[in-house]
């Protein structure tokens, strides 16, 4: 037998063995690579392995199914490193127990299923009051906004106090003594009502006496006067989120009241009060959104962080995040010859500034969790297991109904504020309908998303979740299926990006480990 003949043999042999060991034709993992080196992402155990570039070839092959395309490596490839590179993946899938992932492939969340009782009855952690439909502004890209198909226009009702009381008992009788409950002010604008804001948290104080209760509200700021500012700095255990998307010009571009004058003025000078108001407190009692709005350019992202540097007044270390419209909400069409990644803008500037700051002495910039922190959190803080599994976890959902409840101003029980036709779960009358959520709500969900998830390399890092997937009150298979491409995008982004970090200062990550993963 020839040399030759006995080369083939021996890589047919490693091919046979890839055969028989992985989960093919369904082999769920994903390869990227950085810069400087090679990694393989494996689903049935969540690790992450660096691996050389034959290594990185021969795994191509296998997780495409083209194992017979695996001696074409070997055609231009160094010998000696080919055959040590199978050698390497055979003893990763043998020890690792990596490319098995997707076999018996189920849904398992811990409280979707039998403790569902427990977490509905026993372990409300948030209840979100709509105190009013009302609102001062017609900010451009709000949801409520006509030419926005998925919510109700701006609307005239304000809660009653009774639904209002009725609500907080609830929250009261069904969450629990360890964790305690918040109570959220939403709209509209939250202000406009601020007679039914006050008397909820006095009626809160009153009644939920035996356990931590925090309240928590987001205002445009406009209708914040000293002596509202006065009271909610006497609250304890509140926080107040405020919108104002950067300097004037900026700001003014979409944020404007209902006879379409700019709002600028009045929301800085809200801002000043709260600050003012909350004195030592203010940097952890008060936060800041701002939405990144069309036309989207660095540049604009650069002015915003100017202006903010200029505010000398605010507080250090005081909470800023900026995020983008609500998809649907704002015509955010390239400008021609501009297609290329437009709208990834900010999320290029905050990866780079991250960046920049590791390779620094300084302390990490919280400027812009929502597409930095959070996005290397689910990496960094990922449950890796030592043989491969078969249940993961129901997308990024929560349980509805348990992590937070939305009341609206007639009473009926939502999901969250953030779901597009959130379907009615219950209400304040008569409480939470636990068989819908899990026949219409949960069961559903697992059921019509399984194929395509037990399909899908990035399900255990998926952050879809019911507010991605709802038309009407219903489940929309079609819209779910547009964020699942968002999310694996995002999924491999994210891998991508913490890894190139880790390469730069692995130590300088270690403060993630005091970071909640939620």
């Amino acid at each position: 037998m020839s040399i030759s003949e006995q080369c083939v043999i021996e890589i047919d042999k490693y091919i046979d063995y890839f055969k028989k060991n992985t989960s093919q034709p369904n082999i769920l993992a994903k390869l990227f690579k950085t810069d400087s080196s090679y990694y393989v992402y494996d689903t049935g155990t969540n690790k992450v392995l660096t691996c050389g570039e034959y290594e990185y070839s021969i795994l191509g092959k296998i997780i495409d199914n083209k194992f017979d395309e695996i001696s074409r490596i070997n055609d231009d490839a160094d010998k000696s490193g080919f055959y040590e590179a199978l050698e390497n993946v055979r003893q990763a899938i043998e020890k690792e127990d990596i490319l098995r992932g997707g076999k018996e492939w189920k849904f398992v969340s811990k409280g979707h299923f039998e403790e569902l009782d427990k977490k509905l009855n026993y372990e409300l952690d948030q209840i979100t009051l709509e105190l009013t439909e009302k609102c001062n502004l017609r900010c451009r890209y709000c949801i409520y906004n006509e030419s926005y198909e998925h919510k109700r226009n701006f609307g005239n009702k304000d809660m009653p106090i009774e639904i209002a009381e009725k609500a907080i008992d609830y929250a009261n009788l069904h969450s629990g003594k360890e964790k305690g409950v918040g109570v959220t002010f939403y709209g509209g604008e939250p202000l406009v009502n601020f007679k039914l804001l006050k008397h909820s948290i006095e009626y809160s104080r009153k009644v939920i006496k035996d356990k931590k209760l925090t309240f928590s509200l987001t205002s445009n700021l406009t209708l914040m006067t000293p002596e509202i500012a006065t009271y909610l700095a006497s609250i304890e255990n509140l926080t107040i989120l405020c919108s104002i998307d950067g300097p004037e010009e900026i700001h003014d571009s979409y944020r404007k009241d209902i006879n379409g004058n700019g709002t600028f003025k009045r929301a800085i000078r809200g801002l000043k009060y709260l600050i003012e108001a909350f004195g030592d407190k203010a940097n952890k009692a008060v936060m800041m959104n701002m939405v990144f709005t069309p036309p989207y350019s660095i540049e604009k992202v650069n002015k915003i962080e100017t202006f903010i540097n200029s505010l000398d007044w605010l507080p250090k270390g005081l909470r800023i995040s900026m995020t983008y419209p609500s998809t649907g909400s704002v015509d955010d069409t390239p400008p021609k010859g501009c297609e290329k990644n437009y709208g990834m803008e900010l999320i290029q500037w905050s990866e780079s500034k991250y960046k920049s700051e590791l390779k620094s002495d300084g302390k990490i910039d919280m400027f812009n969790e929502e597409f930095v922190v959070h996005p290397i959190l689910r990496i960094h803080g990922r449950r890796i297991s030592a043989k491969s599994e078969s249940g993961y976890p129901v997308n990024g959902c929560c349980i509805p109904g348990s992590r937070k409840l939305y009341v609206t101003v007639d009473g009926n029980f939502q999901i969250c504020e953030r779901i597009n036709g959130s379907p009615i779960i219950g209400n304040v009358f008569n409480g939470i309908d636990e068989n819908k959520i899990k026949n219409e709500v949960i069961d559903e969900f697992i059921n019509k998303s399984i194929k395509d998830c037990s399909r899908c390399w990035a399900a255990r890092l998926c952050n879809v979740c019911y507010s991605h997937c709802y038309t009407d009150g219903k489940l929309d298979m079609k819209e779910k299926k547009r964020y699942c491409i968002r999310s694996r995008e995002r999924a491999l982004r994210s891998l991508v990006f913490y890894h190139k970090c880790a390469e730069i200062n692995p130590e300088k990550l270690k403060y993630l480990n005091k970071i909640e993963v939620s």
